[in-house]
């Protein structure tokens, strides 16, 4: 008979423990918003309140104390970054609503990231291209720990793939008269896609490439005849005003790139391919002085 009644206390002990924490749980409300295609610096999330909004209502009037627990995972449920715990510093909940912010549940500073993603944000600070879930929960610490005080809240985000500008104008290979290029020649190109919220700047570099140089040589190792960035347009006429020495038989050469930076001057792409933003370097020649028109030339003197 004793037994029977131990038997008894326990199970009716389980249903209430289960009635106490649902109605725990039932005080707290929370809701979690995020920018679908939030920008890839991660820092600049603490100075933007409408890129992650957190909103809490409690219901009773019992002040409560509780941490945020910020988990960032891959859209599979890979855990790539998870708050320090222990370093949280606590809120006090009371009875009403109020909205917190990136800086409130995802302070970088107690954010530990893993693999490669910390790799990449400890060098560049940008979380690559991928699709995200951010989850932020409500926990408190009792006598067993840390313990989850209301469910986590999850949203999906997603960190676009930017697609560098391509070179359209002058084309590869293109070869221009001399004459008009003395005069003028004019750049133009795609651009950055998809559109940011902070307008790039593209930087136009042109490279004259020498005698027996190969035109990567040319790029990397001497110094540019024009350097020059715009912000936002993709179109930039050059008014060159030099003397092209070219020979009777070959044609100058040249090779003109673009380097895409975004508002704080760092390349927009820093995660994959040459970590410069650089496009696809295009070759343009100015056509060499035909002997005829030379002499033509020199008989109207």
């Amino acid at each position: 008979m004793p037994e029977k009644t131990v038997y008894m206390k326990k199970n009716i002990s389980l249903p209430l423990f289960l009635v106490v924490a649902f109605t725990a749980n039932a005080q707290l409300n929370t809701t979690l918003n995020i920018q679908p295609t939030p920008t890839a610096v991660l820092s600049e999330w603490s100075g933007k309140n409408a890129m992650v909004t957190f909103i809490v209502t409690k219901i009773d009037s019992i002040p409560q104390q509780a941490i945020f627990k910020t988990e960032m995972k891959l859209i599979d449920g890979t855990v790539i970054g998870v708050t320090d715990i222990t370093k949280a510093v606590p809120i006090i909940l009371t009875k009403g609503t109020r909205v917190y912010f990136s800086k409130d549940v995802m302070p970088l500073e107690i954010m530990n990231f893993t693999g490669k993603y910390k790799a990449i944000l400890d060098r560049t600070g940008k979380l690559p291209a991928d699709n995200y879930q951010l989850c932020v929960q409500l926990i408190g610490q009792g006598p067993l720990g840390f313990q989850p005080l209301v469910a986590a809240k999850c949203k999906i985000f997603n960190m676009a793939a930017l697609q560098l500008p391509i070179l359209v104008m002058p084309a590869n290979n293109a070869v221009l008269n001399k004459l008009s290029a003395q005069t003028a020649i004019t750049f133009r190109w795609t651009p950055l896609i998809p559109q940011t919220q902070n307008l790039p700047t593209y930087r136009l570099q042109v490279f004259e490439v020498l005698a027996n140089q190969q035109p990567v040589q040319a790029l990397r190792s001497n110094q540019p005849l024009l350097d020059v960035s715009v912000k936002a347009i993709t179109q930039y006429i050059w008014r060159p005003g030099l003397a092209f020495s070219a020979t009777d038989s070959l044609p100058v050469k040249f090779i003109w790139t673009l380097q895409t930076s975004d508002d704080t001057g760092l390349p927009v792409i820093q995660t994959d391919g040459n970590g410069e933003s650089r496009s696809e370097p295009f070759l343009f020649m100015i056509e060499a002085t035909k002997r005829n028109e030379k002499k033509k030339g020199a008989g109207l003197l």
